[in-house]
């Protein structure tokens, strides 16, 4: 694709303002099961999507295979499309601007095919033997991609960066007498060298053992703890209060909120595209924007919400540089980056020893369809493990937990330690709370 010349086209032909969004993403995928290598894909795809400014409004077009001698066809389209559009809102790209070059510290090993192919039929073994009650490796598989974004717009901006992942999959069936259970395992790895196979084995395996007994639980208000992976999923689906975009259109619940104490003082939530700790960082959002740390909650209080470019002129602020994409086709929304929930000083063990007797939540099923996100209202099936004494005591399953996040959230005791990013862009560490409702069979 010749940028300069379809940038200089469509200025030729009427476009106010030009950009070419190009992306490209290179994925390898190996699955095993029973002894041999099930599957084997690799794609590199390359996507392109242009946005341009036609009498104010902004129109976007994506494309998977890019040919010169469509160009006029192509911007005619654009502009066509344009024209349609009758939204007051006046789009605008942005300018070229300065922002700190941060690195991930990283360090990606690719390992071998054949490296690949002996891991996963060692794990399947060492899986199998854990346990005469692990039945099956129901799923076994090694994922690797790289992705690299570059925008070229016709104000002289011209930014470009990559991301690359790698990561184990695996889930295990177990059985004792007639109760069947499964749980599975996600580990990033950035050197297949250095994986701890026995840990992980362990890890997955006893999640699984421990679902063997579970019961579930009279129906009342107990003091609970939400683990960091119950706790992360609760969040992220809630983390949009903060979009914007929607407190603009008036459905966040904390549309009216700014500056005031919305969660306990011991809440403090940040977004950070820049941080190093998380799995993948951007220093620019899919608009060009630089991106920055913002406070969203200080101690409580609502400080700060996120923008694009479209939401920040609506309210007259700024971007929060939070502008990103779903996939190279997609428009441009708010998105958070590596939200979190900042951690305090405990341990989930002493957070356990502080409760005392009470519920341990581990993990949400049903997040789609049991959560209402204009109230914050949510009810949800869960599963878990009671504490006694101060120690976990007995699983739980088939059991309910219901309540509204602004309050929950009010109801914080103390903050865990134990943030823990792996995959996610959005995270929290477990948190103790005084009470939540929980209904059992």
């Amino acid at each position: 694709m010749n940028k300069e010349q379809w940038i200089k086209r469509a200025l030729q032909k009427g476009i106010e303002a030009f950009e070419i969004y190009q992306s490209v993403q290179t994925e390898k995928s190996i699955t095993w099961f029973d002894g041999h290598m099930d599957t084997m894909t690799t794609s590199h795809v390359l996507g392109t999507s242009i946005r341009g400014i036609y009498d104010g409004n902004m129109a976007n077009i994506a494309m998977e295979e890019v040919n010169d001698d469509q160009m006029d066809d192509v911007l005619d389209e654009l502009i066509d499309q344009a024209k349609v559009i009758t939204t007051k809102d006046k789009d605008v790209l942005r300018k070229p601007e300065s922002f700190d070059d941060v690195e991930s510290p990283k360090d990606w090993v690719a390992p071998t095919t054949d490296d690949i192919k002996d891991c996963l039929m060692s794990l399947e073994k060492e899986l199998l033997a854990y346990d005469p009650r692990v039945i099956q490796v129901a799923s076994l598989g090694w994922e690797e991609s790289t992705s690299s974004r570059e925008i070229t717009n016709s104000y002289g901006m011209h930014v470009a960066d990559q991301t690359q992942v790698q990561y184990l999959v695996a889930s295990v069936v177990v059985r004792e007498n007639d109760v069947i259970k499964d749980d599975y395992q996600i580990e990033i790895i950035e050197n297949l060298n250095q994986f701890d196979h026995q840990a992980f084995v362990k890890k997955l395996c006893d999640k699984a053992l421990f679902k063997l007994h579970a019961t579930s639980l009279k129906s009342g208000e107990y003091p609970v703890i939400f683990s960091y992976e119950a706790m992360t999923s609760l969040f992220g689906s809630f983390v949009n209060f903060f979009n914007g975009d929607l407190i603009y259109k008036g459905i966040s619940p904390i549309k009216d909120k700014l500056n005031e104490r919305i969660f306990s003082n011991k809440i403090t939530i940040i977004d950070d595209p820049q941080n190093t700790d998380c799995l993948t960082i951007a220093n620019f959002d899919d608009e060009g924007c630089p991106t920055r740390a913002k406070v969203l909650v200080n101690d409580g209080i609502f400080a700060n919400m996120l923008h694009d470019t479209k939401s920040g002129n609506r309210m007259g602020m700024e971007s929060t540089g939070n502008g990103f994409k779903s996939g190279y086709a997609g428009a441009v929304s708010v998105q958070p980056m590596n939200c979190y929930i900042e951690p305090g000083q405990y341990t989930l063990d002493e957070l356990c020893e502080q409760m005392k007797d009470g519920v341990v939540i581990t993990d949400l099923q049903g997040l789609h369809a049991g959560l209402d996100f204009v109230s914050g209202n949510f009810s949800l099936q869960a599963s878990g493990y009671t504490v006694k004494d101060g120690k976990k005591d007995h699983a739980l399953a088939l059991i309910t937990v219901a309540d509204n996040f602004l309050e929950l959230m009010n109801k914080v005791v103390e903050v865990g330690n134990d943030l823990d990013w792996q995959y996610h862009q959005v995270a929290s560490p477990s948190i103790r709370f005084t009470k939540c409702a929980i209904s059992g069979q």
